[in-house]
């Protein structure tokens, strides 16, 4: 997708995406673990913990059966890194929460790396103020979204599609989305438009988007993270542990609160 190349990234970004390529697919129902486990690669610049040791940080659980409306149509299951994961009683006991994302990010980065959360009431506006700030501050940050995928655009609009959108501001005209999930992603850039602005998300697939990469206007991407209720869903900014505070004040200023949400999936371990 050649309008990939116009995304202006985030600092820290391009690291980030070169070793998301080389992680695709993620572990069938690790969403949460796999972008603890690529952010605190990204910003410590090491190899980590393993991904199950991630998992069972973050208090995952897992349903131990094959669960097909949890990936994209076609991909194939992957369970590799189920072990010492801990199995869930029923499907509704099985996820990973945000609080236990960023407490794995923590925990197995030795303090290095900082899980700022960032929730409230999820607008277009208060998401690129957001955006917005963390490029012009510059500093490396991986900002993790926990979503639901339902509100966004499929992974592959056409070109047309796409430059409608810049021109216009309409978002109602794109593709029906891919798939209808919870879902941990991350933020890789913005491009932005004469009337709208995309945000480029890397996903956990390989078919969605271009390796995983596809572009959400800020509009579908703010829906996706109000989710159902208020603060069910919100990014994590995983940045190096120095820039904590300055990063939770960027929060503030984007009108959202730095504090934690409930996905509804609660954080316990052992």
């Amino acid at each position: 997708m050649d309008v990939l190349e116009g995304v202006r990234r985030f600092a820290g970004a391009t690291a980030l995406l070169e070793r998301h390529r080389r992680a695709l697919p993620q572990p069938d129902q690790l969403c949460g673990p796999f972008w603890a486990w690529l952010a605190v690669a990204t910003l410590t610049g090491e190899d980590p913990p393993d991904l199950p040791t991630f998992a069972v940080a973050a208090g995952t659980a897992v349903w131990p059966h094959d669960l097909p409306s949890a990936r994209p149509v076609g991909e194939p299951s992957r369970t590799d890194a189920w072990t010492g994961v801990s199995r869930a009683a029923d499907v509704e006991g099985a996820g990973t929460s945000a609080p236990g994302v960023g407490a794995a990010v923590e925990e197995l980065s030795s303090g290095a790396v900082a899980a700022v959360p960032a929730t409230g009431v999820w607008t277009p506006g208060g998401l690129l103020a957001l955006l917005d700030a963390l490029h012009e501050r510059g500093r490396p940050a991986v900002p993790v979204a926990n979503l639901s995928t339902g509100p966004l655009w499929g992974s592959r609009p056409t070109r047309d599609q796409i430059d409608n959108y810049l021109r216009t501001g309409d978002f109602t005209l794109g593709p029906s989305a891919d798939w209808r999930v919870g879902h941990f992603t991350a933020l890789c850039g913005t491009l932005p438009g004469d009337r709208g602005t995309l945000v480029a998300v890397a996903d956990t697939y390989p078919s969605l988007g271009d390796q995983g990469l596809h572009l959400q206007p800020v509009e579908n991407l703010a829906t996706a993270l109000a989710r159902s209720h208020p603060r069910t869903g919100g990014v994590l900014l995983a940045v190096l542990a120095d820039d904590r505070e300055a990063v939770r004040d960027l929060v503030l200023e984007a009108h959202l609160e730095p504090t934690w949400w409930d996905n509804g999936t609660p954080f316990q371990r052992g």
